[in-house]
């Protein structure tokens, strides 16, 4: 039941699980969503990270290699076999448990960036509601991220 070759299929299975799940998130809509915002998911830890004026101009057949690098070079860690399963059921439960502490306004911000396709004034409003701005300041805010996507050589629109 728990040996070696066993640990190894499902050490298999879950990699090739995390890889194809990374790569579902990476193009998911909360992805474009948040590239209109200028962030990107992380490859690793699938968090939103900013997007460097290097990572704006890289093609599409630099970022297939890298990330067929990135989850090539963890294959070899399913020979660990049942380690390897721990290591993923522990990862799973760490972003679960992550999640379940956030406010209700951060789930429903998090909900809409996975579910809906929002302008870059409707995901403005939807931070700024996060972090209890006044919306009144919107204009503001607005002009704050423009010029800071800029700066950072990210497209608009």
């Amino acid at each position: 039941m728990f040996s070696y070759e066993a640990g190894l299929l499902v050490a298999f299975l879950s990699w090739l699980w995390v890889t194809i799940s990374a790569l579902i998130s990476i193009n998911s809509r909360m992805s474009r969503n948040l590239r209109k915002m200028g962030q990107r998911l992380s490859w690793l830890t699938l968090t939103p990270k900013p997007i460097s004026p290097e990572e704006a101009s890289h093609g599409v057949v630099r970022k297939v290699l890298k990330f067929s690098l990135i989850y090539g070079i963890s294959l070899p860690f399913v020979l660990a076999s049942w380690l390897y399963v721990a290591y993923v059921a522990a990862l799973l439960l760490y972003r679960w448990r992550k999640d379940a502490g956030a406010p209700q306004a951060v789930r429903e911000f998090r909900w809409k960036l996975r579910n809906m396709d929002m302008t870059l004034d409707q995901m403005i409003k939807e931070f700024m509601k996060v972090q209890d701005q006044d919306p009144a300041d919107f204009d503001k805010v607005r002009a704050e991220v423009v010029a800071e996507l800029r700066e950072r050589g990210v497209r608009i629109g």
